[in-house]
This record gives C-alpha cells, structure tokens and sequence, in this order.
C-alpha cells in the first residue's frame, strides 16, 4: 500500500511538473484581443475591393478578346477611368461612384459576363480559403479579408492595407494595379 501510494505521488508530481509552464515559452497573446481589421474597417474598404476587382477582371476579359465594349462605352470607361491615377486618395464614394459607372457603361450581356467572371474568381478563392490553413497573432483570421487578398491585384498585403486606410489609392502608387490601369486603358483605345 506505501509503495502504491508513493508511485501514485511521484506520477502526480512529474505530470504536474510537465504541465506547468517553462521559461522559454513564448508569451501568448490574450483571447480578447480584438482583430486588426473589424468588419467596420472592411465595409468602409470593401468599395475599393470591389473595384480592385471589377477593373482586373475587365482588363482580363479585354485581353481574352471575348469582351468588346463600343466605342461609346470604351470611349465612356477612358474617361472615366483616365483620372484614377492622378488621385491622391481614392476613398469608399469615389471607388463606389467608379464602380457603378464602369457598370453603367456596359450593357446588359456585358455586365452578366464581368458578372460571371467574379463568381468564377470568387469561386476559386474559396478553394483557396478552403485549403490554406492561417495563423493569425492577432485573433482568428479575418476570411473575408482573404478571401479579398485572393482576388486583388497585389494580394493580401494590399487588401489589408486598403481595410487599414480606406482612402489609400492602389492606383496612384507604383506597382501591378497602376500597370493594370496603364494596359486596362491602352485596351479602351481605339
């Protein structure tokens, strides 16, 4: 009975050292800590987003050569378009304002094919979510968040940037969306 009662000490002893925590564990962050990017921030962010999008999938369709606005209508999309890299800042209402043009400008079978194109995209960044597995130190990930870093032109970096400071313009700074605009544009010319 001793001898039963002194392993069951020991075993109960060494099970509670291997527990406790060590000195070279990292600190661990607290669980109410709240994510860098709050759905807030995403919905002032989500215009940009959207043309982020809109304008890449356009410049692919163009570039296919399955997409062929008029000439009114491309004439309509330069103008439109042309002054988005002069901006300093682009901001929710004018990237809405953008969008909703660039819609306008198209017909009907025009905006079911961008239509199209976007469920195709989107479709492929949720195999994409579905697949990665994410570490985020700040919180559980945002998924609609990168879902977005899937499909915008300079990827997660950017769209987190955009959810950061909703008036960033991707456009007027140098890098892959401003070169998207420079050949979304040089494909409007006639």
């Amino acid at each position: 009975m001793t001898r039963a009662l002194l392993l069951a000490c020991l075993t109960l002893g060494l099970a509670g050292a291997a527990s406790s925590p060590r000195m070279s564990d990292p600190p661990r962050p607290p669980l109410s800590r709240p994510s860098a990017h709050t759905p807030a921030q995403l919905g002032q962010a989500r215009p940009t987003l959207d043309l982020l999008v809109t304008l890449r999938l356009l410049a692919d369709l163009l570039e296919r050569g399955t997409f062929a606005p008029a000439t009114g209508a491309r004439a309509e999309l330069r103008e439109m378009l042309g002054d988005l890299a002069a901006r300093p800042t682009l901001g929710p209402l004018a990237a809405g304002r953008a969008l909703e043009g660039v819609r306008a400008a198209l017909t009907v079978s025009q905006r079911g094919m961008l239509d199209r194109a976007r469920t195709s995209l989107e479709e492929r960044a949720d195999l994409l979510l579905a697949r990665a597995r994410f570490a985020a130190p700040d919180g559980p990930p945002n998924h609609a968040l990168n879902r977005y870093g899937f499909m915008v032109p300079g990827g997660l970096a950017l769209a987190r940037r955009v959810a950061a400071a909703p008036d960033l313009n991707p456009y007027a700074e140098a890098g892959v969306n401003a070169q998207l605009l420079r050949r979304l544009l040089a494909k409007l010319t006639p």
